[in-house]
């Protein structure tokens, strides 16, 4: 696939547009890089808030009935 993209962007694109859509493909896939380092880091965050909530304590409160007086 990527053979046949570089040969049509070779082939049909003049010059000033094929080196504009190179150089917009680099940036999209920095772009698209950092934003999968930042979906990583929160997961990890995600992740580590379910685990302390599941680690946390469970307190039972057993009052049964109140009476007022």
């Amino acid at each position: 696939m990527t053979k046949i993209k570089n040969w049509l962007f070779g082939k049909f694109l003049p010059a000033w547009c094929r080196d504009d859509l190179l150089e917009t493909n680099r940036h999209l896939v920095d772009v698209i890089s950092d934003l999968k380092q930042e979906n990583e880091r929160l997961n990890a965050y995600i992740d580590g808030i379910h685990a302390a909530v599941r680690r946390q304590p469970r307190i039972t409160i057993n009052c049964g009935e109140v009476h007022k007086t």
